[in-house]
Parts: C-alpha cells; sequence; structure tokens
C-alpha cells in the first residue's frame, strides 16, 4: 500500500511527476484502464501534495471524490470515478458542448450572497448519525480522462450517470454503487480501511465535526501547510471545501462556517447565472486556478447547495474556454442504519 508523508509538501511539478508514472510498454494492462489509472493516480497527487497525510491511494481509482478533488493543483484531470448515467458503459468521446459565454465573476453582492447562503445552511435539519450508522449519499456525476489515442492528447468527458456511497461515521467503512463504472464491480464494492491512519483529514464525518465552527479559525486548519495570498494555497483551500459539499456531511454550524471561510479566500468570486448538471439555474461562488473555474452552485430562492462544476477558463488539450470538464449533482443525504440501506427503509 502507497504512504504518503505526513510533512508538508512543494507543489508537485506535473513534468517531473509524469516520469514516475507507469508507461504503456512496461504493463500488460490494457490501454484504456492503464490511462485512467494514471490520471486518477495523477489527480490523487494533486490533492494531497499540499498537506499530506496518509493516503487512501489504494482506493483512488474508485472513489476519490468527484469534481473537484482531482483539480486542486490546477490541472483539469478528473478520476475516473465522477462520471456517467445510471445504465450507461463507456465513455462519450464527443467533446464536451463550451458555453455561448464564460460568465465573468465579481465580489460585487458576494458577501451578501453568502450570508445568505451560511444562514440557509445553518437552518437545515443536522443529521447526526451514531458510530454504528452509515451516512448516504446519492449524486449524479460526470468527469473526464486525458484520451492519447492516435499520439494526441484530449479530454474526453463521460456521460452523467448515478453514483451511490455509504460511509461510516469514523470513515473505515464504506461501500460503492456506481453500476455505469467502467472498472468497478456492478453489484458496488466495499471499501473498507484497514486503520485509522488511512483515513484522510477531513476524511470522515467524525474529523468534520471536530473542525471549528469560526470561519477565521476554520481557516486556520484550511491553511495550516500554505500562506493566504498564495496562489496554490488559495485554490487548495477552496478545492478542500469543496470536497466536503460533495460526499459528507456537516453539522449545520460548521457548513455555515464554511461558507463564511471560503468568502474570505483571496479570489473568490459571485456568478450570477450558472447551471448544474441537470440544468437547474442558480448562482455560484467560484474560484479560478491556471486552467478551469470552480463553481457551487446553489439555488437562486432558497440558496440550498445543488452542485459543482469546473469550467475552463483557457484553452485544454482540444477544448476551449467554457468547456464543462466535470459535474456533480447532490440527490439526497441521509443517516441509514447499514450499507446497501436506502433512505426509504428498503435495501439495494
Amino acid at each position: 500500500m502507497m504512504r504518503i508523508s505526513r510533512r508538508p509538501q512543494a507543489p508537485l511539478d506535473l513534468g517531473d511527476f509524469d516520469l514516475l508514472l507507469p508507461r504503456q510498454v512496461e504493463t500488460v494492462l490494457p490501454e484504456a484502464r492503464q490511462d485512467l489509472l494514471e490520471e486518477a493516480l495523477w489527480a490523487e497527487a494533486h490533492r494531497t501534495a499540499p498537506c499530506a497525510p496518509r493516503s487512501r491511494a489504494r482506493r483512488t481509482a474508485w472513489i476519490a471524490l468527484p469534481a473537484a478533488a482531482a483539480v486542486m493543483a490546477g490541472a483539469v484531470i478528473v478520476a475516473p470515478d465522477g462520471s456517467g448515467t445510471s445504465g450507461t458503459s463507456g465513455t462519450d468521446t464527443r467533446p464536451p458542448k463550451a458555453d455561448a459565454k464564460l460568465e465573468p465573476g465579481t465580489t460585487i453582492g458576494l458577501s451578501a450572497t453568502v450570508d445568505r447562503i451560511s444562514l440557509a445552511a445553518a437552518r437545515q435539519p443536522a443529521l447526526e448519525p451514531r458510530q454504528d450508522q452509515y451516512i448516504y449519499v446519492e449524486s449524479k456525476v460526470r468527469g473526464g480522462r486525458v484520451d492519447r489515442a492516435g499520439g494526441k492528447e484530449k479530454l474526453v468527458v463521460t456521460p452523467l450517470r448515478s453514483r451511490q456511497v455509504w460511509h461510516s461515521p469514523d470513515g473505515l467503512k464504506s461501500f460503492i454503487y456506481e453500476p455505469g463504472h467502467e472498472f468497478m464491480d456492478k453489484n458496488g464494492e466495499d471499501l473498507d480501511l484497514d486503520s485509522a491512519d488511512e483515513v484522510t483529514d477531513r476524511g470522515s464525518y467524525n474529523s468534520v465535526k471536530s473542525l471549528p465552527t469560526d470561519p477565521d479559525a476554520l481557516l486556520k486548519r484550511l491553511y495550516r501547510w500554505g500562506r493566504m495570498g498564495d496562489p496554490q494555497a488559495d485554490w487548495t483551500a477552496f478545492g478542500e471545501i469543496g470536497q466536503l459539499l460533495e460526499e459528507q456531511i456537516a453539522t449545520p454550524r460548521i457548513s455555515a462556517a464554511l461558507f463564511k471561510a471560503a468568502a474570505k479566500i483571496p479570489g473568490v468570486t459571485l456568478v450570477d447565472k450558472a447551471v448544474d448538471a441537470t440544468g437547474r439555474t442558480g448562482v455560484a461562488i467560484t474560484h479560478t486556478g491556471p486552467n478551469s473555474r470552480q463553481e457551487w452552485i446553489f439555488d437562486r430562492n432558497t440558496y440550498e447547495y445543488l452542485g459543482q462544476r469546473d469550467v475552463l477558463v483557457k484553452p485544454y488539450r482540444g477544448l476551449e474556454p467554457g468547456a464543462v470538464t466535470s459535474e456533480t449533482v447532490v440527490i439526497k443525504r441521509a443517516v441509514v442504519n447499514a450499507k446497501k440501506e436506502l433512505p426509504d427503509g428498503t435495501t439495494l
């Protein structure tokens, strides 16, 4: 099992890291799977580079959090689990459709909007699992991988598909059901860990619950390996909060604090018009990295969190600015009593 040092690390250089990845000539894996595993490894290295506790490396190819997790360090390379539509398989090799216009971000109205989002989060009913229960999250996700066919690298984005996960509060026990995934067992897979050392920081409900509810104290946690105002550290801090919006739950007070903390990150802006993966429109809180902009989308009227997406701001591997390269929409969060149990009491 690969281990990653707990010590702070300098940001990875993509060109150097690429030299560490297995080459096609050295492996007997099918080319398509090898590409997916390489991209997942690369994405995980970016996700953990600024502050790297022991990693869930053995699970990277299957459950690295979709959308935000894979692009923290600026590379628009999305782990293969964030992809597809329920009942579909394979990938859609057509380039993702670019928006007609990349809506500009602004700081005007940002503070007031974040206040409304934080208030809406604070008013949400608390989901508080017992230690013998499971956090259930159902979502629709899509992501991308680099296709090297024909000697040219291009980004291909998969269709939207359903994803269901079950996590124990301590982060040690998990189950994922994503039948549209190319390599995952169609009946789902257990992804249990052996010890608490393998659970990443903020990788469990218990760790998230221990976060401070003061936004400034929360920011100190997010920047513990970096300095506010450094573009890499700012991008990483925003991305860390984005992860918690995906397949985790937090208490209402911590959720509110996370949004207030995000508004203090340099470079965060408000986009007045955004669309989630299911076509719902709303407002977005955004942060721009070297190649893409990460957008958290909220209902315009209720300020409820809808989902997030990554949108190119520069040409990248055959795609133009405005192309959506990954998306996640959260459908349901709940607390259940066992793996495979659904919120209505039935079993998967």
